[in-house]
């Protein structure tokens, strides 16, 4: 029964996963800013196609972060005790579920085409076919949960949470699985045929394979299971709140352990880049660090 300020007892239920997911993910946005300043000033030399995904993934989430503080404003300082402002999503469909899809889709992409170049082309087409598949699956139920937010104008549950939120974490979740099982693969494979980089270097990319994958799939699958388990309340805000930023971090993290095994590996990769049109040498470090 709520109190006579209409305050229900079970307010910390509601702004709980609120309050936190949106300070983790700032908290995740700060380390990302570090990681973006280290990338900059240790790889100037990379091509376009990289710094483009690199500094476009930054926009995008310094947008989601900008507008996930003006959820923060209207859910707790502009409306403050109001309940039918924590009802109302306001701007978080587009800067967590959309956002957050844009930039999931975008590193599980990037991560496919590192598989294709390291598995061989015509070798592991299919799988990264599949890889694509499932974070377009992930993305298209990540927008379709933006939409129906939006249009609704208020947190979805029952049914509705499940089907809109759980295509978007299965489809995520599922990606993910593929991308670190299939790298751990072929980085053994490489480790077995002894070529292309030192057993030092193998081990520290899969140690770091495993750790990041670990992480984004072990917040995905909690976030699937509030949906499917709680399904009327809004617990899975929380982890899902956290996701892109995750995503972004991993992204900028692989690329940057280029620095800690740079002694370790001593060949490098040729590669031509049809974006750019001109010959690019692309570091076996950098097509391997996930």
């Amino acid at each position: 029964m709520p109190t006579d300020a209409g305050i229900p007892p079970n307010i910390s239920e509601i702004t709980a996963p609120l309050l936190l997911g949106m300070l983790w993910n700032w908290a995740l946005y700060g380390v990302l800013v570090v990681q973006v300043y280290v990338y900059s000033y240790n790889f100037p030399g990379d091509g376009r196609v990289i710094k483009l995904l690199v500094y476009g993934v930054f926009l995008l989430e310094t947008l989601q972060t900008t507008l996930s503080g003006a959820d923060l404003y209207y859910w707790f300082v502009s409306g403050f005790g109001n309940m039918e402002r924590l009802a109302n999503p306001y701007a978080s469909p587009y800067d967590t579920p959309m956002i957050g899809g844009i930039i999931s889709m975008t590193v599980q992409f990037f991560f496919s085409y590192r598989i294709w170049v390291l598995g061989g082309r015509k070798a592991a087409w299919r799988l990264c076919a599949a890889i694509c598949l499932l974070s377009i699956m992930g993305g298209a139920g990540a927008f379709f949960a933006g939409i129906q937010g939006a249009v609704r104008g208020k947190f979805p549950t029952g049914r509705l949470l499940k089907l809109e939120n759980m295509i978007w974490l299965l489809g995520n979740t599922l990606s993910d699985l593929l991308i670190a099982t299939s790298m751990v693969y072929y980085l053994t494979r490489q480790a077995v045929n002894g070529n292309l980089l030192s057993d030092r270097a193998i081990t520290k990319i899969l140690r770091l394979t495993i750790e990041t994958n670990t992480l984004t799939t072990i917040v995905g699958v909690t976030a699937l299971s509030m949906v499917a388990i709680f399904p009327e309340k809004n617990w899975f805000t929380f982890p899902a709140a956290i996701l892109g930023k995750l995503y972004s971090n991993t992204l900028l993290v692989s690329l940057n352990n280029r620095i800690s095994i740079r002694d370790a590996s001593e060949s490098s990769i040729r590669m031509t880049s049809s974006d750019d049109s001109e010959s690019t040498v692309i570091d076996c470090r950098m097509a391997l660090a996930k």
